[in-house]
């Protein structure tokens, strides 16, 4: 009897082992996982954001949705890894009122292949408020992500650059 006790015991033993491990692997995978993972954040001036990455942003008139800005590059350097972007506001004081995730898209027909392109629309005196959020995972500069502030990069008192 004692010795069918002690089967049962280790029995036992190697199932909690086997849980307790796989219950860890499932673990270290979730952990593991990109979604997850900090990244390093910094605010690019327009001048950085041009001269070291060749983003560029533009605004135009876009009728009763009031003013269209968007950012143009090319996936070179760390933009090859170019993962996501954001449309970022936050209010007066700062604090964070929404956000919202951009699809890359050519902004007209006629854009070449390599340039990709994400935007919002706004009302211009919204624009103050608003920022890009450009990611990148695995990139040369490891996993980061850069603000880009449309008050740095546009005259809010007249944005449009294109007509």
């Amino acid at each position: 009897m004692q010795r069918q006790d002690t089967l049962m015991m280790r029995s036992m033993n190697g199932r909690r082992r086997f849980a307790f491990s796989l219950l860890t692997l499932f673990f270290l995978a979730l952990v593991a996982n990109p979604a997850f993972a900090l990244i390093s954040v910094g605010t690019l001036t327009k001048e950085k954001a041009k001269e070291k990455y060749g983003i560029t942003m533009h605004a135009r008139k876009n009728g009763d949705a009031g003013i269209k800005v968007w950012l143009q590059f090319k996936k070179d350097g760390w933009l090859e890894k170019f993962t996501y972007a954001e449309l970022r506001m936050k209010d007066a004081k700062g604090k964070h009122l929404l956000s919202a995730r951009l699809q890359p898209n050519p902004l007209h027909h006629r854009q070449s292949d390599d340039i990709t392109t994400v935007s919002f629309s706004a009302d211009r005196d919204q624009l103050q408020k608003c920022s890009f959020l450009v990611v990148c995972y695995n990139s040369n500069e490891g996993d980061v992500g850069y603000y880009l502030n449309v008050r740095d990069f546009l005259d809010l008192k007249h944005p449009v650059t294109n007509e």
